[in-house]
């Protein structure tokens, strides 16, 4: 198995220490020597690896005062998170109706759905309520979501409720996530999502999320985006470190329907 590049190495420990809470919210780091000399790396790998937990809101860094642990990771998260995910308040905010059909329920185990499970932190034996739902604005295709919910926090759930917000069916169940973290990439259809949107030739753009409670993965969404429907915007700064470089940070996004 091929060892991960030294400054990786370095990202991942320390971003498995914050989470795990080994490290506290503004306690301070070891020094550049030691951490360098821990890792056995040059200043210039240790500063690559900073930069980039800095970026993604790990740590904090204060011109010669040192590096402390940082929880903006969790919030800054939470904030984009809160904003992207309601697909139903896009689209009002868009000025359109929304709407979701329930295209598909089930409740299956996690043996029947590995790679999810993996993501929940679930075991083979273990139950997972699976739905797939159309979305329109007004009766326009937006997105197909895949949803995948841990049954043991979420033991039941209302179907004819998934024809509206399933956040603010969470929400008013009392069930509060954490924090989260999303990722997108494009993707073309498959053979089902081509039925569905009418096409097989309209790109998608695939979001995923992993959404927490109380720390323990609760829920696993696809929403596949139709290409045609479907924008993005970020605002974008530089951030200038003591060392001369720079890192880019999102300071706001936003997603448009149209």
């Amino acid at each position: 198995m091929n060892k991960l590049p030294k400054y990786i190495e370095i990202i991942e420990y320390f971003k498995k220490e914050i989470e795990i809470g080994r490290l506290k919210d503004h306690e301070l780091l070891p020094s550049e020597d030691e951490i360098c000399k821990q890792f056995h790396v040059s200043h210039m790998t240790f500063t690559k690896a900073m930069n980039e937990l800095a970026s993604k809101g790990y740590i904090h860094r204060t011109p010669g005062k040192g590096t402390v642990v940082s929880s903006a990771y969790k919030t800054s998260i939470k904030k984009s998170l809160l904003k992207s995910n309601s697909i139903t308040a896009q689209i009002v905010d868009a000025g359109m109706k929304p709407h979701a059909e329930l295209y598909r329920y089930g409740v299956v185990k996690g043996r029947d759905v590995s790679e999810v499970a993996s993501k929940l932190k679930l075991k083979a034996d273990d139950y997972v309520h699976f739905f797939i739902r159309i979305r329109y604005a007004e009766d326009n295709i937006v997105c197909i979501s895949y949803t995948y919910v841990s049954q043991a926090i979420m033991p039941f759930i209302d179907i004819k409720r998934l024809e509206g917000s399933f956040n603010a069916y969470v929400e008013e169940l009392g069930i509060h996530r954490s924090y989260g973290n999303t990722e997108f990439c494009a993707a073309l259809p498959t053979s089902e999502q081509a039925k569905i949107i009418g096409s097989s030739h309209v790109p998608l753009l695939k979001q995923t999320i992993l959404w927490n409670v109380n720390n323990t993965p609760f829920e696993l969404t696809y929403h596949y985006f139709v290409g045609e429907q479907y924008t993005i915007t970020q605002d974008l700064q530089l951030i200038y470190h003591d060392d001369g470089t720079t890192t880019k940070q999102v300071v706001d996004s936003d997603e448009t329907t149209s």
